[in-house]
């Protein structure tokens, strides 16, 4: 070929090059990313076969496919840049016959740009707070201690997340601030915008009078709201005791199990007492054993706790439970 008509041909291939490898001005490089296409395009003379030649940062080399140029000396490859090549700069050249270069050029490779999915900011833990609470302490007939019943109610304050495996720990404070007693629970749910009626009893080592209550709650997990099962009450009592006068003995009344195709097998009842004016003065608790099928109803008796409340301080019960439940047969 003589050197002048090569000449033309290189200036050609090169001016066309630096418009076609980018949309960007000529000095500006253009990036491709891994699994992208580096597009190279060169004008050369109709006949010439073409090879184009890529070399990443790190001096791996890719070879594109040889093709002739037809009438008008146009060629163009699409050459997929491997997911694994190095990032940074690269070049690329195209040679056709005698291993002439015919035009030349820079891109840069990047990394896969990933997008982290939104994430969905966890749900605020509920709090659980004391809403009311009371006790009754009564001296023990013979010795040197006595007998401690207590009542509170425990509302979960969110209306979206259920409060499980709520502790409860419950300090009894004498008038000089020193403790006289602690006792503690766990309650296995609170669900959501519910109250729990806390009901509970201890024997204390002495006469010391009770000034307050010193409540500590945590809260041990918490879930979205969900459907629960609970039982139902009916003619709920408060029962002297027979054989001590003028004090509470018991709490009486029927539970039902409304729930549909579920037998309740079993409840933890707690009880909280209270005055004329609504306030607690003191609690007790009871258990259900019977297996109680759907659609039925059953007496319960709630005997523990209660010794220590005046009869005529306590007017009306109010009952929670912690109910289990099996599959109907």
């Amino acid at each position: 070929m003589p050197h002048r008509l090569f000449a033309t041909l290189t200036i050609a291939a090169l001016a066309l090059c630096a418009v076609t490898a980018s949309a960007a001005p000529a000095a500006a490089t253009p990036t491709v990313t891994r699994g992208h296409a580096l597009v190279i395009k060169v004008k050369t003379k109709s006949g010439a076969a073409c090879t184009p030649v890529v070399t990443y940062a790190d001096h791996t080399m890719q070879m594109g496919t040889t093709k002739k140029a037809r009438a008008g000396g146009l060629l163009s490859w699409s050459l997929l840049v491997p997911r694994t090549a190095s990032t940074g700069a690269g070049k690329w050249y195209v040679r056709c016959a005698w291993f002439h270069v015919v035009a030349q050029g820079k891109f840069v490779v990047a990394a896969v740009k990933t997008t982290t999915p939104p994430t969905t900011p966890p749900a605020a833990a509920p709090r659980v707070v004391a809403d009311k609470q009371g006790f009754s302490q009564r001296p023990d007939r013979y010795g040197t201690g006595s007998s401690f019943s207590y009542g509170m109610f425990l509302r979960n304050t969110s209306d979206t997340q259920d409060a499980q495996n709520v502790y409860v720990l419950v300090n009894m404070v004498a008038g000089t601030g020193e403790l006289i007693g602690t006792a503690t629970r766990t309650i296995p749910l609170i669900a959501a915008g519910q109250t729990y009626a806390l009901g509970d009893s201890m024997s204390l080592r002495t006469q010391v009078p009770v000034a307050k209550l010193e409540l500590t709650i945590r809260i041990g997990a918490h879930q979205l709201k969900q459907p629960h099962n609970t039982p139902e009450f009916a003619n709920v009592r408060i029962v002297p005791s027979q054989g001590d006068p003028g004090w509470v003995g018991e709490v009486d009344g029927e539970v039902l199990n409304s729930t549909p195709a579920m037998t309740l097998t079993n409840a933890k009842l707690s009880i909280v007492l209270l005055d004329a004016a609504g306030n607690p003065v003191g609690g007790g608790t009871g258990y259900t054993f019977a297996a109680l099928p759907s659609g039925s109803r059953m007496v319960f008796l709630a005997t523990s706790g209660f010794n220590s409340v005046p009869l005529d301080r306590a007017l009306t019960p109010v009952v929670s439970a912690e109910p289990a439940y099996a599959a109907a047969g």
